[in-house]
């Protein structure tokens, strides 16, 4: 799909979603293009568009190049960013003299915000770079969001494996009845662990995203500079350098976080089969000794004295009972319960 923009008073203008009016164009967003849709671009702008196969590629040099006069610009952006399932794909942005191509196949919040702004306030720099900076500052935004409210989120998973009685039922049972022992439900240590692992993705695909945003930043400088084009534009895309920088090192930052927070998980685990482990043990030697007594006096001797007691059985009964309950006293008075 081909939707393109004019500028009328700083304000972006649609013109439709043909090319007849292609020379008042100042932005040309292809959308999901299919093959001809290209191939027409192409011919009326006198540029190579990249196909999507090209814009997926990793190398620096497939991604950031200047060409015919245009400078050639890739970064991954993320779509879908309302929840941990976020899509991260490649969008191209074009700057040949003053006009803006952007070539994507995924629809992030960012370009339909961007535009719906630019008709109805208008653009700061109403220019092919300005409208570009624009939509990476957008995109900046964005990830600044999804960082916040990942932080945020990361907080309650830490509390919830480091503090899991901190709730606030919790503490009014316990204002409530202060001798009294409140039980408090363990904590759901696998679904923790699948919650941090979701961050911890979230945190990546954003951290892959800045690193591209900030290649990209770099490019656009230097191509800016060397295209003279205003200071406006040259000092947004400074800035935004600066804020893709201090964003990479808080997203850092969680990414560490989330390792210690995945730790943490896992030893959280260990502690608590550890001690099923060790329950299943103090049980095993707390039932021993009956275990043997009852061994002792099934054994089918001829001459057994207690076998002729009156209280021969009591007396067995009560020596299985004691020889479990001097076991599991000791263990509770050293603190192994």
């Amino acid at each position: 799909m081909i939707t393109s923009f004019g500028m009328n008073n700083n304000k972006l203008v649609p013109l439709g979603d043909s090319l007849e009016r292609i020379q008042e164009a100042i932005w040309i967003d292809l959308f999901q293009p299919t093959h001809e849709e290209e191939s027409e671009v192409e011919r009326r702008v006198g540029l190579d568009v990249p196909t999507r196969e090209e814009m997926q590629e990793i190398e620096l040099s497939s991604r950031l190049y200047e060409e015919g006069g245009a400078a050639f610009m890739t970064a991954s952006i993320l779509s879908h960013t309302d929840s941990d399932d976020v899509v991260i794909s490649p969008i191209t942005f074009i700057v040949h003299g003053n006009k803006l191509i952007t070539v994507r196949y995924e629809d992030p919040r960012t370009f339909g915000a961007f535009t719906a702004r630019g008709q109805r306030v208008g653009i700061a720099c109403p220019s092919a770079g300005g409208i570009a900076v624009g939509l990476l500052e957008a995109s900046v935004e964005r990830l600044a969001d999804v960082l916040e409210r990942t932080a945020h989120e990361l907080e309650l998973l830490s509390k919830e494996i480091f503090r899991p009685g901190d709730s606030a039922s919790v503490k009014a049972d316990a204002k409530q009845a202060p001798k009294r022992k409140t039980s408090v439900r363990a904590t759901d240590f696998q679904r923790v662990l699948v919650g941090v692992g979701r961050k911890g993705d979230l945190v990546s695909n954003v951290r892959d995203s800045l690193i591209t945003i900030r290649r990209l930043c770099t490019f656009f400088l230097t191509a800016m500079t060397d295209k003279k084009a205003s200071k406006d534009v040259i000092a947004r895309v400074k800035t935004l350098a600066r804020d893709v920088e201090s964003l990479s090192d808080h997203a850092t930052f969680q990414s560490q976080k989330v390792n210690f927070l995945l730790d943490a998980t896992l030893g959280m685990l260990n502690i608590e089969q550890n001690a099923i482990i060790k329950i299943f043990s103090v049980a095993a030697v707390v039932f021993l000794p009956p275990t043997l007594l009852a061994s002792i006096y099934g054994m089918n001797f001829k001459f057994m004295p207690e076998l002729d007691w009156p209280v021969g059985y009591p007396f067995a009964i009560g020596l299985m009972i004691l020889s479990a309950i001097l076991p599991y006293l000791f263990f509770k008075r050293r603190g192994w319960l």
